[in-house]
């Protein structure tokens, strides 16, 4: 499974999500411009600490608290599905009681060509402004051999109307005005679960960019830089994250 977001600058991100910025968060060398934000790799997430907003660095990937005490091997839940976060055990807890939000400014889905073998085109789904907005996240404390971990989901979800002909997932990104609402602690599960609806497409585009982004070690500016027309043999195209 894979999948990739962006996340293109720290400017103003303190301020987009009024939040306090945590002091161990520009140490970290994934603190930087993400044009590639791959799983198993630490990315900027906002918790709520003491009532106030504050942005960490976790790592993509939930791992559950129970993970080191059962000693059973924990797949890489990088993605959570809307329909089941309230049936499963790993993703109820968390909903629960460790809700976050995922910033970012665009993420990539690739597209079927339009036969079988058609080779798949990534394409770039942003808001044409490219101000950031939050994915629905869950994130995790664990204690492993290698120490305390602090990692994280996305919920996914049906696309809207910009992403269908793309993929039928998408992440869930929320409103604003439900920011506050889905990181206080004192809301209940059913009724976070009443916040992750289907994502409106006003101001949002989806672009064809190159097939360099195919590959989660590359990480600059050509990620989303426009697709050329023989870009289509480049890379090999990647499975969906967003199933």
């Amino acid at each position: 499974m894979c999948g990739r977001y962006t996340v293109t600058r720290q400017e103003h991100l303190v301020e987009d999500f009024e939040a306090a910025l945590d002091p161990e968060a520009p140490k970290n060398p994934w603190w930087k411009p993400r044009f590639n934000v791959a799983p198993t790799q630490d990315a900027p997430v906002v918790t709520l600490r003491d009532g106030i907003r504050t942005i960490e660095m976790m790592r993509w990937g939930l791992v559950p608290f129970w993970a080191a005490k059962s000693g059973s091997k924990v797949p890489l839940m990088i993605n959570a599905r809307v329909e089941s976060i309230d049936t499963k055990r790993v993703f109820r807890d968390a909903l629960e009681r460790k809700r976050c939000l995922v910033p970012a400014d665009g993420f990539f889905e690739w597209k079927k060509g339009p036969k079988a073998r058609s080779p798949k085109t990534p394409m770039y789904i942003h808001p044409a402004d490219h101000q950031f907005f939050a994915f629905a996240g869950l994130w995790s404390r664990a204690k492993t051999n290698a120490g305390e971990i602090h990692s994280f989901t996305i919920i996914t979800g049906p696309p809207n109307d910009l992403v269908a002909p793309i993929h039928d997932r998408m992440p869930v990104v929320l409103a604003k005005s439900t920011w506050d609402a889905w990181l206080d602690p004192s809301l209940p599960a059913d009724g976070a679960h009443a916040l992750l609806g289907v994502p409106p497409i006003d101001n949002w585009q989806a672009e064809p960019v190159s097939t360099w982004v195919n590959v989660a070690d590359h990480d600059d500016e050509q990620c989303i830089a426009p697709a050329e027309p023989a870009d289509d043999k480049a890379k090999p195209a990647q499975r969906s994250l967003w199933d």
